[in-house]
């Protein structure tokens, strides 16, 4: 009887020490936190070593604003919201102006991602990175007779992307003040040329305004994480694009099927290898050797691909192909290609997304992708 007494007495000072040791995780009242932010961008147009572009680059001067409204998960249960540090997703809406009407002035609407680098529960300062992908419209195109100095931009709407680095301090519990330094691309894919791009470089300003209650707080400590399952999956794609091969003229249906195989080496990453084979329209057009009809339309890569996880749901899918048979005529124009986009993969396991398929640094098609997933992923998405 004494023994289970000190055996008693023995576990309550364990467990009590124990619950002094556990951070006290608050019981959040509303499932996200929203803010409200207004930034303002001016940055440098970078060339594209054509002496027309530099002139039209010499008689610009871009700057341009944006505003975001942003959701940041309150749970702090959630395992990816755990590993990536509580992100904030969202959606905005940019204006700009290149004060040239060769340009115009662009806008976009895009949905974007915010990480921070770590945990910092004592600290105003905050540091982070981030994406943002869109469609963007405005821009004043090429045009033979009505704008030949556009030589970057062939359409009124192109793809946006913007990567950047960003500080944040928080001024108050309602204002938090950031700035960034980043990188920003429009480009139609190859949809209508030219497309030689716009690229910038541009750096940011901005406050952020808290919604809702000032008070309430995003629980800011790491929990531990489940240890991870490891497991495989098949993904079937059907890719459909569009492709321009001379200014002017019309556009011819590009794309194909990709399968491939990915291990899953954690939460976070995934990654394998697979087959794309495309189909190029047009090809007799083109292409009038004497080669076989399946060999001027045909192209057939391997290709070792990597996805990023963001959660359960969305992913970040990279490639790099190599062809075992491509044809130049079709725009294949390298042995190597690059892929890189967004994916949302449904809980029934069909995905769609977007990609930008390139040879070097020239687009070739974005890639319009819906697929099946065979296999599923055994681990946890909570913390008990």
């Amino acid at each position: 009887m004494r023994a289970l007494w000190l055996t008693l007495i023995s576990s309550l000072v364990l467990l009590q020490a124990l619950a002094q040791e556990m951070p006290d995780i608050p019981t959040p009242s509303k499932k996200y936190i929203k803010y409200l932010s207004l930034r303002l961008e001016n940055g440098t147009m970078m060339s594209n070593g054509s002496e027309l572009g530099d002139q039209i680059i010499n008689s610009s001067y871009y700057n341009a604003w944006d505003i975001r409204l942003g959701f940041q998960k309150t749970d702090p249960y959630d395992v990816y919201k755990n590993l990536y540090r509580r992100p904030i997703m969202g959606l905005g809406w940019y204006a700009s102006t290149f004060h040239n009407a060769n340009v115009g002035e662009p806008n976009a609407i895009y949905f974007f991602l915010t990480m921070p680098f770590a945990f910092r529960p004592d600290s105003r300062w905050d540091f982070s990175y981030g994406a943002a992908f869109g469609l963007s419209y405005n821009f004043n195109p090429y045009d033979e007779l009505e704008n030949p100095s556009n030589i970057f931009i062939g359409t009124y709407s192109n793809y946006y992307v913007h990567l950047e680095f960003s500080a944040h301090y928080e001024l108050s519990r309602r204002f938090i003040i950031d700035g960034s330094l980043g990188f920003k691309h429009f480009s139609n894919g190859a949809f209508r040329l030219p497309n030689a791009g716009i690229n910038l470089i541009p750096a940011t300003i901005g406050l952020k305004y808290k919604l809702g209650d000032p008070d309430e707080e995003i629980y800011k400590h790491k929990l531990k994480i489940p240890d991870h399952q490891k497991y495989g999956i098949f993904n079937i794609g059907f890719i459909a694009g569009s492709k321009n091969y001379l200014p002017g003229e019309r556009n011819y249906f590009k794309g194909g099927i990709g399968i491939n195989y990915l291990y899953a080496l954690g939460y976070r990453y995934r990654l394998g290898a697979g087959v794309d084979i495309y189909y190029s329209d047009g090809y007799q057009e083109r292409d009038t050797s004497g080669a076989s009809n399946f060999e001027k339309s045909t192209a057939i890569a391997i290709n070792g691909t990597w996805e990023w996880m963001l959660n359960k749901n969305l992913f970040v899918p990279l490639a790099v192909g190599i062809y075992v048979q491509r044809n130049d005529a079709n725009g294949d124009k390298s042995p190597v290609y690059l892929r890189a986009g967004l994916r949302y993969r449904f809980d029934n396991n069909i995905f769609f997304g977007g990609t930008i398929k390139a040879h070097g640094g020239a687009a070739d098609i974005f890639e319009w992708t819906v697929g099946y997933t065979i296999g599923r992923n055994p681990n946890p998405m909570r913390i008990e």
